[in-house]
């Protein structure tokens, strides 16, 4: 008889976690293309905008269309330091973040 095996089910997105990312925009553009963090986390974003005197933000959209967000920041003109805190979403994926101000300047959002 063969022995019985069980898959135990993966563990439970990180609720309850915390994350801190940094990101910077400098030049018209992110420092970074990605960005990812645990599913359901806690995140803290510390968002430097070094373009004197341009306006900058960071949203988190589920898709490119912008038309579902997920968490918008304040609009910070720089050079101004703003810090963001929101909640992952709980489904791993692919999503999308941008500059509201700047939709060129964005990035994907990786929920794992």
């Amino acid at each position: 008889m063969s022995p019985k095996v069980t898959t135990a089910p993966p563990p439970h997105a990180a609720a309850g976690r915390s994350v801190t990312v940094e990101i910077a925009a400098e030049n018209m553009a992110f420092d970074t293309s990605t960005i990812t963090v645990p599913a359901g986390a806690e995140v803290t974003m510390n968002f430097d905008n070094r373009d004197d005197g341009i306006p900058h933000n960071v949203a988190v959209y589920t898709d490119s269309s912008a038309a579902k967000e997920i968490f918008v920041g304040d609009i910070i003109t720089g050079p101004e330091r703003a810090t963001y805190t929101f909640t992952a979403p709980e489904t791993p994926g692919t999503y999308f973040f941008r500059c509201d101000v700047h939709p060129s300047m964005n990035g994907a959002f990786v929920v794992q």
